[in-house]
């Protein structure tokens, strides 16, 4: 099945691109918080997915001309950088894997639900991975020793041995980020498929009037105290397991002031040291290219309290569905409201919808 949406005019295609920069800006900075307060669980696998989705419906309104994306992901990172300062380095390097990635994907095997799911599965890998890497810099290998003790001393209560426990847990923690990477490319098609059907004209938005809305922003210093607090009491844990798994007392205060010496100077080096330096480069790169895309900076901030109050409607108007279900219908309701939302009336404005070709 091919897609064509040949019946938007040039002006429509540069408004919605516009419009899902916006939501992909405004999932990065500030749909996790929300999500936060309203509760739904996954929240990191779903951030993760909306920028998949948006970088996929993104490449489908671009007509081939596939750069948009890595535009739209540099005026992502800008507001990225502008809204949430203290963001660490190795988001800004999420994000623009996400969009090489799909950059490439699209460039070689066009919009299909192959080449999404493709993009789908490497992005949360991607991310699994670095928070891997990064819990390992900051423990080392202690982390997955006294996981292994852990599994073990578990695994015995039960009448059973089970050995590399640490690798289980690892090929676990991949498994479900692939599987939810097949949810992300499933939905993401099914929505890109839906909208281009003209399913979407069907969805009942209603008017959204919007209020004055204050900036969204991220309290990411109380979010990177939280984080150190989260380090230092999983420290604790792990020196108490290692501890009582030594062989002898004195193996266990060995292992006890390994782990505690190496995290402390991990989070001293990477807190101090590594992500201020990266983070101060990347903005200084951003800040290079703000001036040529200011116009278009400028609107995507505008539109960002907007985005606030219309995630809080699509989440209560997909509550009557469960499961599976209620992730589509708050996806399909926030793009299309984010799309159809008229900014003269503060109401959302139905538009013409993709035709589907065979």
């Amino acid at each position: 099945m091919n897609i064509d949406q040949t019946n938007l005019s040039a002006e429509q295609r540069v408004v919605a691109i516009q419009r899902l920069t916006a939501l992909w800006a405004f999932s990065e900075s500030g749909l996790g918080g929300i999500m936060h307060a309203l509760r739904i669980p996954f929240t990191g696998l779903i951030v993760g997915g909306m920028s998949v989705i948006m970088i996929s419906f993104i490449a489908q309104l671009c007509e081939h001309r596939y750069r948009e994306i890595l535009k739209s992901a540099l005026i992502v990172l800008i507001i990225k950088a502008m809204v949430s300062p203290y963001t660490p380095f190795p988001a800004y390097v999420a994000v623009s894997f996400q969009a090489l990635s799909g950059f490439v994907l699209f460039s070689l095997l066009r919009i299909n639900f192959g080449s999404i799911l493709l993009l789908s599965i490497i992005a949360m890998l991607e991310s699994a991975i670095q928070q891997l890497l990064i819990l390992t810099l900051f423990f080392g290998q202690s982390i997955w020793k006294a996981m292994d003790a852990f599994v073990i001393f578990v695994s015995k209560q039960f009448g059973a041995i089970a050995n590399n426990g640490s690798q289980w847990m690892i090929g676990i923690y991949l498994l479900i980020y692939i599987v939810g990477g097949i949810a992300v490319a499933w939905m993401g098609w099914k929505t890109l498929a839906d909208f281009s059907s003209g399913k979407f004209s069907e969805l009942s938005t209603n008017e959204v009037l919007i209020g004055n809305v204050p900036p969204t922003t991220i309290r990411n210093k109380k979010n990177n105290t939280r984080k150190l607090w989260v380090i230092l009491s999983l420290l604790v844990v792990f020196s108490v397991i290692l501890f009582f798994v030594a062989a002898n007392t004195k193996q266990g205060w060995v292992d006890v002031l390994k782990t505690v010496s190496w995290t402390l100077a991990a989070v001293m080096l990477w807190y101090m040291i590594i992500n201020p330096l990266f983070t101060r480069l990347i903005k200084r790169l951003l800040q290079k290219k703000e001036s040529r895309y200011s116009e278009e900076i400028s609107r995507t901030l505008s539109f960002l309290p907007v985005l606030r109050q219309l995630t809080a409607l699509a989440w209560r108007k997909s509550r009557l569905s469960k499961g599976g279900s209620r992730w589509y219908i708050f996806l399909s309701e926030l793009i299309h409201s984010s799309l159809t939302y008229n900014e003269d009336s503060g109401k959302a404005a139905t538009v013409a919808p993709f035709k589907k070709t065979a």
